[in-house]
C-alpha cells in the first residue's frame, strides 16, 4: 500500500476564499451542527485579503484543499514573549491520520518563529476529541483543555516543517521539552 504523499501547505489567498468556506463548513457541520458558517466573500474580505493580522494556511493534495489551520499573533504578558494561538484546525476525515494535521502545526510554529514566536496555544473544546488528543502530544494540556507548546517543543515542532510526515510523526517532542528554554 503507498503512503499519501506529503500535503503540500501554503498561506490561504483571498482567491481560496470558497476553498476555505468549504472546509469551514464541513468543520463546523462536524463539530458545531446548526451553525450557519462564514461566507467566502466575508472570509475574503476580513481574513483573507492582503494586510489582515489573520493567518491561514491550507494544506493540499493533488491540488485540492484538505485542511486548514488558522491563527493569529498573540503576546503573553506575563512572559513577554510573543507567539502564536491557533483558532481552528480541520482535517477533512478522509485525509485524517496521514500527518496532515502535524503538518499544518509544524507550518504554523516555522511561520510563527520567522516573526519572533516562542510559543504555540491551541485548545479544543473537547479534550478527548482527535484535535484535543492531538495537541496533548505535543504540549502541556491544562483542565481547560486549552494547550500550549513552548520552549524546546515548539523549536522541535517549527524545525520539523516541510519533512516527510513519517519523520515528523517520530520526530515529535515529549511532552517535557514544553520546560525546557
Amino acid at each position: 500500500m503507498m503512503s499519501e504523499p506529503v500535503p503540500f501547505v501554503r498561506p490561504a489567498a483571498t482567491d481560496d476564499a470558497d476553498a476555505l468556506a468549504a472546509l469551514l463548513a464541513a468543520y463546523l457541520a462536524e463539530r458545531f451542527p446548526g451553525h450557519p458558517g462564514t461566507p467566502a466573500a466575508k472570509l475574503a474580505a476580513d481574513v483573507l485579503a492582503p494586510g489582515s493580522t489573520h493567518h491561514v494556511l491550507l494544506a493540499e493534495r493533488h491540488g485540492a484543499a484538505i485542511g486548514f489551520v488558522a491563527w493569529d499573533a498573540v503576546y503573553d504578558l506575563h512572559w513577554a514573549q510573543r507567539g502564536a494561538q491557533i483558532a481552528d484546525l480541520f482535517v477533512r476525515p478522509g485525509s485524517r491520520g496521514q500527518g496532515v494535521a502535524l503538518a499544518l502545526v509544524a507550518a504554523v510554529c516555522a511561520r510563527a518563529a520567522e516573526m519572533g514566536a516562542t510559543f504555540l496555544r491551541g485548545a479544543s473544546y473537547d479534550r478527548q476529541s482527535p484535535t484535543g488528543r492531538f495537541y496533548e502530544r505535543i504540549a502541556v494540556g491544562h483542565d481547560s483543555a486549552e494547550c500550549h507548546c513552548a520552549g524546546r517543543a515548539f523549536r522541535q515542532m517549527a524545525s520539523l516543517h516541510g519533512a516527510p510526515v513519517r519523520q515528523m510523526a517520530r520526530s515529535l517532542p515529549p511532552v517535557e521539552w514544553n520546560y525546557e528554554a
